[in-house]
């Protein structure tokens, strides 16, 4: 039995709400002081005591659980303090790895201590400093890699920048049974005018990739300025040029296509919101099954500024392309104008907005050139929208002031759809 916990939360110590007789849904449990118990638990075996914790995110995959990542500080035998990161997930997958199982109000949890993800097998090797130095930069004079984690989705994939000297590279970590998916679209995109990283040596028989770096900034730092001239036109050009070859893989969903689902994890962050937000899902899920959304052609299945790299005036970069695939022109367009519209709410001091209102008839336009209309693209534009509701985080405005620009923008968005559709 693991000793009863002194652990206090860094932001104040929120209980959870609901009473024995509900379920505690999964995101509050795992936002909530109860977390205090499991995470002691956690500590046990290596013999540290928790002083205290933070809930850094929270990430809801509809139909697969929620995942929260947590900030702790611990306190040794010695008496001094050691800083850790720690997940905890309610998805049954994760049982397959090394993590702790346990419960918390009658819900199953799986616990484990950062680097050690139970689906990411290689993601502690991608953070050992000697171990890239030695397997990705084949070199072990000069010290240590320098590592940054740029980009992590427990249980899903990670983004490890890895600098050794002169030289740098990218290691993306991701599912065993997914690399092989990725090394091949990597292989069809280098034999296409995509400007994508190229696949380099030193992952060989490890669940990940090492991917070159690619010149230029985020997309976000010219369209948020309002510099430069990017245009609809630069970038349908990124998306005319996707290999043919990609119609052989295997379909990813689009977002729209999950809209009531991702209207159950929304209603989790804007309870208050639900009805509101079901009635949203209800008019995206008819709206996309009503119109025509154009031939199957060769997508991104991801397409929006964060994936996309700028310099020189033209799209330097292009990441993130485990999506590729068959699909439909206009999800990848309204996968971008959904972002786009969420931005505009959320900074509209900056740029945005005004390139909001310069895209959107441009990506109409592209719309129905690929066979399909301004209101389907508007229409699963809202259902980007609102998948990107339960993931807002606290920052210039509390995370359910964040939520709720985020679903005023997929609002707006279904609404010029609807008008479309009637016109």
């Amino acid at each position: 039995m693991s000793p009863r916990p002194r652990g206090r939360r860094a932001d104040g110590d929120r209980a959870a709400s609901a009473s024995s007789l509900h379920p505690v849904p999964a995101r509050e449990l795992l936002e909530g002081s109860g977390m205090a118990v499991p995470l002691a638990e956690l500590l046990t075996p290596g013999r540290l005591v928790l002083d205290i914790w933070t809930h850094e995110r929270t990430f809801d995959r509809p139909g697969a659980g929620a995942t929260a990542l947590y900030r702790i500080t611990a306190v040794d035998p010695s008496g001094a303090g050691i800083s850790l990161y720690a997940g905890a997930t309610t998805s049954p997958a994760a049982a397959e790895g090394p993590v702790l199982r346990t419960s918390l109000s009658g819900v199953r949890l799986f616990l484990w201590l950062h680097p050690h993800d139970p689906m990411l097998r290689d993601l502690a090797w991608a953070l050992s400093p000697a171990e890239v130095a030695r397997e990705v930069f084949g070199s072990i004079q000069g010290g240590p890699a320098v590592l940054e984690m740029s980009g992590y989705r427990p249980l899903r994939r990670a983004v490890v920048h890895a600098v050794h000297g002169a030289e740098q590279a990218y290691i993306k970590v991701v599912l065993p049974g997914h690399v092989d998916g990725l090394r091949a679209r990597h292989e069809l995109l280098a034999d296409s005018a995509v400007p994508a990283p190229e696949l380099l040596p030193g992952a060989e028989g490890r669940s990940a990739v090492v991917l070159s770096a690619l010149p230029g900034a985020p997309l976000l730092h010219t369209l948020a300025a309002g510099s430069g001239r990017i245009t609809p036109a630069d970038l349908t050009a990124v998306l005319d040029a996707l290999p043919e070859p990609a119609l052989s893989l295997r379909r990813r969903p689009a977002w729209a296509e999950r809209a009531k689902a991702y209207g159950l994890a929304a209603a989790g962050v804007l309870p208050g919101e639900e009805r509101r937000i079901r009635d949203l899902a209800g008019g995206i899920e008819a709206l996309v099954k009503a119109l025509d959304a154009g031939p199957v052609v060769p997508v991104h299945g991801d397409f929006y500024e964060g994936n996309l790299r700028w310099d020189g005036g033209r799209i330097t970069g292009v990441l993130d392309v485990d999506g590729l695939g068959p699909g439909h022109r206009v999800d990848d367009l309204a996968c971008f104008l959904g972002h786009l519209a969420v931005l505009a709410r959320l900074s509209p001091q900056s740029a945005l907005p005004d390139r909001l209102a310069e895209f959107q008839p441009g990506f109409e336009a592209a719309a129905v050139q690929a066979g399909s209309s301004a209101a389907a693209l508007n229409a699963r534009a809202a259902g980007v929208a609102l998948s990107l509701v339960s993931g807002a985080r606290a920052g210039r405005l509390d995370r359910q002031a964040n939520a709720a620009l985020r679903l005023s923008a997929a609002d707006a968005l279904l609404d010029r759809a609807r008008q479309g559709a009637d016109a």
